[in-house]
């Protein structure tokens, strides 16, 4: 639902990602104690990671937190191939969209190839 909202709101709302992000730390809970320790790193990484790139706006907050919720689920090597595999689409569809529209002034919508690339990677494609 969060990549509808952004698509068509422009706004990823915490409705969204809270109770998943929620859902993703209470799971690992469950697991185990390592589990836990694993998920709540990878959560870490992906706030340290994608921070700056908000702060330099690369990405909204949304997408930081849209991300952050899915590393909840994610091993650290999956966040970070996330991560990367989120930008690598990112960048695909820029340069499709400047191709095609020829608008330099088009901001995408970085819900979309978050969501790829977590069906790539929890999907085991990539």
């Amino acid at each position: 639902m969060a990549v509808f909202t952004d698509l068509f709101r422009d706004r990823i709302y915490n409705a969204w990602v809270v109770p998943g992000l929620l859902c993703g730390v209470t799971t690992s809970l469950l697991q185990g104690p390592e589990r836990l320790t694993e998920s709540v790193s990878a959560m870490g990484a992906a706030l340290l990671i994608l921070l700056p790139v908000y702060f330099f706006k690369g990405i909204a907050g949304g997408d930081v937190k849209l991300l952050v919720g899915a590393a909840s689920y994610l091993s650290m090597q999956e966040t970070i191939s996330c991560i990367v595999i989120s930008f690598l689409i990112a960048g695909i569809i820029s340069i499709a969209i400047l191709i095609l529209k020829r608008n330099r002034q088009k901001t995408i919508h970085f819900a979309v190839p978050a969501l790829a690339s977590v069906l790539f990677v929890a999907g085991g494609v990539l």
